[in-house]
């Protein structure tokens, strides 16, 4: 439990963390597509404040996130998409780059619905099942608003791009192509 505990404190911590002095802007291209998608497919968030942040990683290219201290001093919220300043992932192909920021601002969208008090159920984002649930419920969001084909396309390139070691927990814990054929399949029924 106590390791647990410390995940949670660390990743809060890291939430927290403003881009380091001297980084570089954000990308403007990521700004652009983040405001795009944002305004053609999430109405609901155009009056949210969302900024844009990099970070790196060598597995993951896009995150959603929260301002903890505002959530604690009961501020007005504040939501961040970070996207990894690492160059590999200007080659994913367009649709796939738009499709992942649905998935991300269907997060934001959750974090911004009804009372902030619900967002204490993300402390159980360390667990497997609970992450799993969490991410394919972002997944399937994208997809209800149309972004289907550009999910697989990101998936297909993401599985291409990570490294051995983290591809089980990206299948595991995201729909993959298979998955989204199916859940296409039965709407249209």
């Amino acid at each position: 439990m106590i390791r647990c505990r410390s995940t949670i404190l660390v990743a809060v911590f890291l939430a927290c963390v403003p881009v380091a002095p001297g980084q570089p802007v954000v990308l403007e291209w990521a700004e652009r597509l983040v405001r795009n998608v944002q305004s053609t497919s999430f109405p609901e968030l155009a009056k949210k404040d969302i900024r844009i942040d990099q970070f790196t990683s060598d597995s993951d290219y896009f995150q959603a996130r929260f301002s903890i201290p505002r959530f604690i001093l009961g501020r007005r919220m504040r939501y961040v998409i970070r996207v990894n300043s690492g160059a590999t992932l200007l080659p994913a192909p367009e649709d796939a780059r738009q499709a992942i920021v649905a998935h991300e601002l269907a997060h934001l969208a959750y974090y911004a619905k009804g009372n902030r008090l619900h967002l204490l159920a993300l402390l159980r984002f360390p667990a497997k099942g609970f992450r799993e649930r969490f991410e394919k419920r972002a997944d399937v969001e994208a997809l209800r608003r149309g972004y289907a084909q550009g999910l697989k396309e990101y998936r297909v390139w993401l599985y291409e791009h990570v490294p051995p070691g983290t591809l089980p927990e990206k299948r595991r814990d995201y729909l993959s192509p298979a998955e989204i054929d199916a859940l296409e399949r039965s709407t249209r029924r």
